[in-house]
């Protein structure tokens, strides 16, 4: 085997692993999309069908052209995690210099998406917890007779 084709070789698997990780964010877009607000969902939505059809139109190229397939998959990636990244975070206050330093763009979109989660069912336990309390939290007037018992009992044995 002549070095030019173990070359040619080691490019076309490095463009299909580029489409797989492409592949594989543009999954975790899709799941983001389902846990974001109702007003945002169609913009991403429609940002990810774009990156879709980049990652097809790689895929089909990564046996005639697979420099040019890996970099319009990485290039499909970066994009999807930018997106991410920008409606994922608190209204995107996280950089996406670091969603980007901390491994694979679908595992930082899956990050995203975590945080989105995280924020959902705070808000929802913080509701919850807010309700018992004020439910369960004896008001002044309900606790003046108890206060005035134990106020009364310290003064009858001597320790108040």
């Amino acid at each position: 085997m002549t070095k030019q084709t173990q070359q040619e070789r080691e490019t076309r698997r490095a463009a299909k692993r580029a489409v797989r990780e492409a592949e594989r964010s543009a999954k975790q877009t899709h799941h983001l999309a389902s846990s974001l607000p109702k007003e945002v969902r169609p913009k991403v939505d429609a940002l990810a069908d774009v990156e879709r059809a980049r990652i097809r139109r790689a895929k089909d190229e990564v046996g005639s052209s697979p420099r040019r397939a890996r970099r319009e998959a990485r290039v499909a990636a970066a994009r999807l995690e930018r997106m991410a990244v920008r409606y994922g975070t608190a209204a995107g206050r996280a950089s996406s210099r670091d969603a980007s330093r901390k491994g694979a763009p679908s595992k930082a979109i899956k990050r995203q998406r975590v945080q989105v989660k995280e924020a959902k069912t705070m808000g929802v336990a913080t509701g919850i917890r807010t309700l018992l309390v004020s439910l369960f939290t004896p008001t002044d007037r309900r606790s003046q007779p108890k206060v005035a018992k134990r106020r009364a009992r310290r003064l009858k044995f001597g320790t108040a």
